[in-house]
């Protein structure tokens, strides 16, 4: 089983939201506290910048930016999902490996886990290599799937079309979480093979 992070098992919305403005910020173009920028949450900072309409000449400055806040800040002003660690735990039991596999740089992806106290339950951590290499969410899951090692069926669990479509590229059965952070008609569109609004549902889903 392959899990989504931010939306999925964590809510990270002060915590990004706010990084997100300190980067703009940051760069001289900051955006007022009244501007909703939930959108954000999930896809990788390099298309949010893209889809705010930033110069492309400061991103990089932004996401440096960006990346400093959430270090320090950010990454601990989130919450973990009611229901995560019980859905973790009962994979685990069943004998399912387990990856992460989230547009996050990876070393941010691990403290994230450890600050909530669940690296453990995973065996691979996947995600946006610290050098800003860009191989995006396709990518992120062929990555985690190839080291799983896993040649049998694998599920990707995520909240936002950028899951579906990087879990339907690499032949895993898609589940969309309707408790994250899609936009109005995203998951309808993506048209994932299972949609759950529960980790109850979700958790019947994975093992039953």
């Amino acid at each position: 089983m392959l899990f989504d992070l931010d939306g999925t098992l964590t809510d990270p919305a002060s915590g990004i939201t706010g990084s997100f403005r300190h980067a703009l910020a940051a760069v001289g173009h900051p955006v007022g506290d009244d501007i909703d920028l939930t959108w954000m949450i999930g896809p990788s900072m390099r298309e949010n910048l893209v889809r705010h309409g930033l110069p492309a000449d400061l991103h990089d400055s932004a996401i440096d930016a960006y990346r400093a806040r959430h270090t320090e800040v950010g990454l601990y002003d989130a919450t973990l999902h009611a229901g995560t660690v019980e859905l973790l735990d009962a994979l685990a039991r069943a004998g399912i490996a387990i990856a992460l596999a989230t547009a996050k740089p990876i070393p941010q992806a691990v403290r994230t886990l450890e600050h909530f106290g669940i690296a453990d339950r995973f065996t691979v951590v996947a995600g946006a290599p610290p050098d800003g290499h860009i191989i995006g969410k396709v990518g992120i899951v062929a990555d985690a799937l190839a080291r799983l090692f896993a040649p049998g069926r694998a599920a990707m669990v995520g909240d936002r079309r950028h899951d579906v479509e990087a879990g339907r590229a690499n032949g895993c059965i898609t589940i969309a979480v309707e408790w994250g952070y899609a936009e109005p008609g995203e998951l309808d569109a993506a048209s994932p093979d299972h949609r759950v609004d529960s980790f109850e549902r979700l958790a019947s889903l994975l093992i039953g």
